[in-house]
Order: structure tokens, then sequence, then C-alpha cells
């Protein structure tokens, strides 16, 4: 959802009366300011799809972590590894509250919809619940990591 945070802010800067060039230079502000977090709940369909190798998704499935996941400059990175689902919720929700301004949030999950509820629960109390978007992840996000998949985006205020 980090691609559809940047495309609703150029949708909204045009609709506003922003000329195309205003429309790409926020565009391009946006690219360098969203952020986004994904967990889930085993590494077994990243070893499945030849990402990380046997040894490695034995040893999270032996220690039952919930990896955490970002992209930056287009290179896949793990960011922590949590034990618990609880963890993920609190780890999402304080990776959002973490930026001084928000001006758009998606919450993402493949098959969870009851942590989506609690994780938007959790933040309309601090921004504004027509800023919260819920959405499903691509399938093809879906085929590497798994259907308890649970992700936010995050589009900081534009200076």
């Amino acid at each position: 959802m980090g691609l559809g945070l940047i495309t609703i802010a150029a949708a909204k800067a045009a609709q506003s009366g922003a000329s195309l060039n205003d429309v790409i230079d926020v565009t391009k502000e946006c690219m360098q300011q969203v952020d986004f977090r994904l967990a889930f709940d085993t590494l077994e369909y990243l070893k499945q799809g030849g990402r990380i190798g046997t040894a490695q998704a034995c040893l999270g499935s032996i220690l039952k972590f919930n990896p955490v996941l970002t992209i930056r400059n287009g290179t896949t990175e793990g960011v922590t590894k949590l034990r618990s689902r609880a963890r993920v919720l609190d780890y999402l929700y304080n990776f959002a509250t973490s930026f001084p301004h928000v001006e758009e949030i998606a919450v993402e999950d493949a098959t969870t919809p009851d942590e989506v509820e609690i994780l938007v629960g959790r933040l309309s109390s601090r921004f504004s619940p027509s800023s919260i978007y819920r959405i499903k992840v691509s399938p093809v996000i879906g085929t590497h990591v798994g259907p308890h998949v649970l992700g936010i985006g995050i589009l900081p205020g534009i200076k």
C-alpha cells in the first residue's frame, strides 16, 4: 500500500486544482516519505519461494518468530523479530505513533480481519478514522509471507 498512499496523495493534489508539475512534486516528495512495516507469523512461505534457506526457516519456526520487514532503497530488509502477535500489534501501533504527523495510514492483512480491527481501533484514538484505510495485501505479497500477514503503511505529513 506504499504505492497506494502515494497515489492517493497525488490524486488529492490533482483534485484540489494543483498543476501537473505540482502533482509530480507531491508524488516525488511522498515517494521519499512513505514508510511501512509488514509482519507475519512464519518463514515457511519465504523458504518455499526461495527467499531464505531451510535453516533460517527452521530456526524461525522453532523460536516462533513473527518477522517484521520493510523495503529501503528497493531492498527488502528485516526490521525485527517479535515473539507474539500481541507484540506485533503493539509494534505496528508504536511504529505509526512514532511519526509527529501522519496524513494517511493503510492497515493491511490477508486473513486476519480481527487483528486489523484491533489495530485500527487503537489507531483511531490517535488519528482521524477517515485517514485510515483497511485493505488486503496483494496476492504476490501474500504468496511470499503467508496468510497471517499484518502490515501498516504510513504517509507522514508533507512539508
